[in-house]
């Protein structure tokens, strides 16, 4: 009995010593692989590398949806954003009620440089959310996203990925945190530019001063159909199919500076600019 009772606990110290090999070499597997993501983070120049690096992450990081911005916080400017299936809708409401600046999540960020979870700071910063944005936030199922990225000198790049579960979230946390310098470095490479190129920039100006078609494209010097098909290009950019919330969106996300009839406009709608 006494010999069946020492090979039981012999057995049971086996397992265990098992179980922990097992979990160091998984554990070993897992950060062999996350360099290999670094790695090719640091090869990464193209929009297409970028893709597929973000691909990639899933293997690690398994995210439902993904998107990162940056620019100048100080100067209340996005430069660029960057959709990897968050829901094109939610993004519009974002970016057309310039919600991101005044974000207690954006703030608290800033003010640790740290990855979080989206959850967690909504809940222990509850009474200072607007209640539109958590109800938006939950609605496009982002409330569990992991948010980090880069924040220096009034510049920021900021990353937000939604996942699953609060489960999920909280056990994929560290490693998020481990890979996102990466993609901060891998993403400014790959999209140096500005969203809205210099022209599109000049375009929607005049746009938003109420100039027409053929005015816009006389003082362009180019075609009313290359105006027209800039337009298009610079809805889709700003995920809005209706021109005077993409003026309203390029406004509130400083693209474009405010010009004399859209100061004291609300960001609802600049009635003054109609197609």
């Amino acid at each position: 009995m006494a010999s069946n009772v020492g090979v039981s606990i012999s057995n049971t110290k086996r397992g265990a010593q098992s179980d922990k090999i097992s979990n160091f070499r998984l554990t070993s597997v897992r950060t062999a692989s996350l360099q290999e993501l670094k790695a090719e983070a640091r090869q990464c120049h193209t929009p297409k590398q970028f893709r597929e690096l973000l691909e990639r992450l899933r293997e690690f990081i398994p995210y439902e949806k993904l998107a990162c911005s940056w620019g100048h916080h100080s100067r209340t400017t996005i430069r660029f954003v960057f959709n990897h299936s968050f829901p094109p809708e939610f993004l519009r409401w974002y970016l057309s009620t310039g919600a991101l600046w005044k974000s207690p999540m954006f703030q608290e960020w800033l003010r640790t440089k740290k990855a979080l979870m989206w959850c967690d700071v909504a809940k222990r910063l509850k009474a200072q959310f607007d209640p539109e944005m958590l109800r938006r936030v939950e609605q496009a199922g982002l409330q569990y996203s992991l948010v980090g990225g880069f924040a220096s000198g009034g510049r920021f790049v900021w990353f937000n990925a939604a996942m699953a579960s609060k489960q999920a979230g909280r056990g994929h946390l560290k490693q998020f945190d481990s890979i996102v310098p990466s993609l901060v470095q891998a993403s400014q490479r790959a999209y140096p530019r500005s969203l809205l190129t210099k022209r599109e920039t000049a375009i929607l100006e005049r746009r938003a001063l109420g100039q027409i078609t053929k005015q816009i494209a006389t003082e362009e010097g180019i075609s009313e159909r290359t105006v027209r098909e800039h337009l298009q290009v610079i809805k889709k950019k700003l995920y809005t199919d209706d021109l005077v919330n993409a003026v309203v969106i390029a406004v509130k996300s400083g693209m474009l500076l405010p010009t004399k009839r859209d100061k004291g406009v609300s960001g609802d709608s600049h009635r003054g600019n109609r197609n």
